[in-house]
């Protein structure tokens, strides 16, 4: 197998409308800020640690009227432990759609942060497809 170029994605960067609202939800989904971008001295992002050499990035754009991912659909959390992390975002409060099996044999919950940014976390299986290959007709 070549030498691979890439070794995992770094980080996702997010604009949100206020920065210590989203600060808040994503320190309470276990997020540790590592460092805080200022601009002439005034807080306007900040560069959170989810995992050893992955992490989620917001900046403040208070102008923000929706998300604008010019094409980012959504980004992935990995767990190992999907039942334990719903059980843990139920008692803090933090609101998730309904485990599901996904088209491709991985188990999936959604989540919204406070700006309407959706994304996922997802549980491998063995029969998972990112591992196993192949083809599968998309159900949705």
């Amino acid at each position: 197998m070549a030498h691979a170029m890439f070794e995992r994605i770094a980080h996702v960067c997010l604009n949100v409308r206020n920065l210590e609202r989203s600060l808040a939800f994503y320190t309470r989904l276990g997020l540790v800020p590592v460092f805080r971008f200022t601009r002439r001295g005034k807080p306007f992002g900040v560069y959170l640690k989810l995992a050893e050499a992955s992490f989620v990035e917001i900046f403040e754009d208070p102008n923000l009227s929706k998300p604008v991912n010019t094409g980012l659909l959504h980004f992935c959390l990995e767990s190992r432990d999907l039942d334990g992390l719903m059980a843990d975002l139920r008692q803090r409060g933090i609101a998730f759609k309904e485990k599901k099996l996904g088209c491709d044999d991985t188990w999936q919950i959604w989540l919204e942060d406070p700006d309407g940014n959706a994304f996922e976390v997802h549980q491998y299986t063995e029969k998972s497809l990112q591992f196993a290959g192949g083809t599968v007709e998309a159900d949705w």
